[in-house]
């Protein structure tokens, strides 16, 4: 599932490219796919058209396009989505399929946004998971998509004694697990939680009650230094993520422990260990996590 950084690489792609734009067609080809806000298919399209895209923006793992008539879009790419943008350029974020880069339409193709320059928008999913939610932008306050959301990581108002506040009701519960809850702080999956860990120098299977004030600042910093810099180096899904200029992402070469199992530690040279926490695969530095 693409984390905030890819996210965020997506809502700043389509910022650049689609705001100001009229949407002149929307085109479903999977019902399940395109829904109102209480989860229902939703087949008016037709009173979309013609509306103007005004923003572009991101909470967590989810993307928001506002459109005028106090609408907004809600795209979740859950497991297997993806989204595909054609234009004079052209970029992609999500799930990596063999015909990601090919002709689109094409067989995962779900919906279909066409705008009034000729570009056009196209959300792929293979498993069917992922969705769009059409909303009225007064009830989001209340949506119950954002009601249980932590904060946000990268805005100023995140701090240390917050993810601690919040941490500490998963005392039970192992570091990395408890920081890839969703109440606790939004968009946080298991590659950044990994390279978080990492980069406090705290053993992931460690219990949120064990760590000192000390270790809950290391971990707030090792957090939002892993996020934005899954941002600078253009997402963990180098084999698929094509980012707003078009450059392949290519963060897990820099990455310090995800998917390097039994590799040397590029600190130590120590060689990784895998094990898995809370069913995910979990990579650290005996060493430099002790």
């Amino acid at each position: 599932m693409p984390e905030l950084p890819e996210v965020e690489i997506i809502k700043i792609g389509l910022e650049k490219r689609i705001v100001g734009l009229k949407l002149t067609k929307i085109q479903i080809n999977s019902p399940k796919s395109f829904q109102n806000e209480k989860g229902q298919p939703f087949d008016y399209t037709q009173d979309l058209q013609g509306r103007k895209v005004l923003k572009v923006w991101r909470r967590a793992k989810i993307l928001g396009i506002d459109i005028t008539g106090n609408l907004t879009l809600l795209f979740h790419l859950k497991m297997s989505g993806q989204l595909v943008f054609n234009g004079n350029s052209k970029f992609i974020g999500g799930h990596p399929t063999e015909d990601m880069t090919g002709d689109m339409p094409n067989k995962h193709t779900r919906v279909i946004f066409s705008f009034s320059d000729g570009s056009h928008l196209y959300f792929n999913d293979q498993r069917k998971f992922g969705w769009i939610k059409i909303v009225n932008r007064k009830s989001l306050i209340v949506n119950r998509l954002f009601e249980k959301l932590g904060p946000e990581p990268l805005e100023k108002s995140f701090t240390w004694q917050i993810l601690k506040s919040n941490l500490l009701n998963h005392k039970s519960q192992s570091v990395k697990a408890a920081i890839m809850d969703q109440s606790v702080v939004s968009g946080i999956g298991n590659i950044y939680a990994n390279e978080a860990c990492f980069d406090t120098g705290i053993n992931p299977a460690t219990l949120v009650s064990q760590l000192s004030d000390e270790q809950f600042k290391k971990l707030y910093y090792g957090i939002v230094k892993s996020l934005k810099d899954g941002i600078k180096f253009g997402g963990s899904t180098r084999a698929n993520f094509v980012d707003s200029e078009g450059q392949k992402g290519y963060y897990l070469d820099y990455a310090y422990c995800y998917g390097r199992n039994r590799q040397k530690c590029k600190m130590c040279g120590t060689q990784i260990k895998k094990i898995s926490l809370g069913g995910r695969g979990t990579y650290f530095c005996p060493n430099c996590q002790r």
